[in-house]
């Protein structure tokens, strides 16, 4: 059994007491410390050092039964700033967060990634002028956190595989840092859309949250109790990848018959350029809603495997809720209504009522929002001032 050095209590507790502020305040030192059971003196000290670290600030209200003004703390908004980044297929979002959640800053540049290193200068470059443009001070930036589709070591950084991108073994982490001087985290973008979505409200009702992607790929992830699930090397909610047909088409990955196959866009293309000259979504759209026979057949039976997926999820997981989420949900609201319908026949009788299931409410800035808040997670779990509390 691991006994817990002073520093690290020291470093847990001033932690716990910033991430209470954060979450609940206004709230008084006397409130602090009957929650965390610390001493009065104990929580008076870690409040002293939040404040000359300028994270906090006071504010005085008026006492509940005493009729006078007393001493409440609240974060410091305009201490902390954190930057998400989204690298996605034709464009790359950027957005600044101030420390109570706020996107003060949030640009959508027209950009299509291909070599790793000129994305990376164009994001570093980015961030600079927003930086100049906006007169943002340096010290206020704690990090920067990129979400991106495919298999992410998120502790490493490195990209092991990202399809959409043809990039394998990519050191982003380490790239970015030399380019923008800043700490740099990079996660797989559906899960730090997941995030996003799970703490969009002030107190999820929801312990376990499912997100499901269907776009570009097809992916899940899995929030419990407000962390990211990840399994060995954050390779967990690969769902695109799990095996429908072994006599399939092949797949990119290697396999044949992988789920993604039959619901992807890019397949869902080469399938519709076998009958007509498709180049986009919105065009194999169109003709579904003209009822043109060959895309109904097409996005039918993507759907039909859509319900299947979202099935499969609940039955391996039992979450209390499912989100779905990507360009053929966010973008074709019919196809939503037709897979939800799906779903009516094709989930498991038995958990039909134990989960609720929804689109997703993050939109397009999901993925920026969840990459800047894991960064300020990361910097309220590892804060700690050198001094005595």
């Amino acid at each position: 059994m691991k006994i817990k050095n002073q520093d690290f209590l020291k470093r847990e507790n001033q932690s716990l007491v910033l991430e209470m502020i954060l979450n609940d305040g206004p709230i008084s030192r006397a409130k602090i410390a009957k929650r965390t059971l610390m001493s009065p003196t104990s929580a008076s000290r870690i409040v002293a050092s939040l404040l000359d670290e300028d994270l906090i600030r006071e504010v005085n209200l008026m006492s509940e039964g005493i009729g006078r003004k007393a001493t409440y703390f609240i974060p410091n908004e305009n201490s902390v700033l954190s930057i998400g980044v989204e690298i996605d297929q034709k464009d790359i979002r950027i957005g600044f967060m101030n420390f109570v959640g706020k996107l003060i800053v949030l640009e959508h540049i027209d950009y299509e990634p291909t070599d790793p290193g000129e994305t990376v200068r164009f994001i570093s470059n980015n961030i600079r002028e927003i930086i100049e443009r906006e007169n943002i001070t340096l010290e206020r930036i704690v990090g920067v956190c990129v979400g991106l589709p495919g298999l992410i070591q998120n502790e490493t950084g490195n990209i092991k595989l990202s399809a959409q991108f043809d990039w394998k073994q990519v050191p982003l982490k380490e790239l970015l840092q030399e380019q923008s001087g800043f700490q740099v985290f990079v996660d797989n973008e559906l899960k730090l859309k997941a995030l996003a979505e799970y703490n969009m409200e002030a107190d999820p009702e929801h312990e376990t949250m499912a997100m499901i992607g269907f776009g570009s790929g097809v992916g899940s992830a899995l929030i419990t109790k407000g962390e990211i699930y990840r399994g060995e090397g954050n390779f967990s909610g690969e769902i695109g990848h799990t095996i429908v047909d072994p006599y399939g088409i092949y797949c990119p990955c290697g396999n044949f018959g992988c789920l993604q196959t039959y619901i992807a866009e890019k397949f869902l293309l080469e399938e519709a350029s076998k009958t007509m000259p498709v180049n986009s979504m919105d065009q194999l759209f169109t003709a579904y809603k003209k009822e043109e026979k060959w895309a109904v057949n097409i996005l039918d039976k993507a759907i039909t495997y859509a319900a299947i997926t979202i099935n499969n999820v609940v039955c391996m997981y039992n979450p209390d809720t499912v989100v779905l989420a990507g360009c053929l949900i966010e973008d074709y609201p019919e196809v939503t209504e037709r897979i939800l319908e799906k779903c009516k026949n094709q989930i498991w009788t038995p958990v039909t009522q134990t989960f609720q299931l929804r689109k997703t409410k993050t939109g397009v800035d999901g993925v920026v929002v969840g990459a800047a808040m894991s960064v300020q997670r990361h910097f309220i779990k590892t804060i700690y001032f050198n001094r005595e509390v």
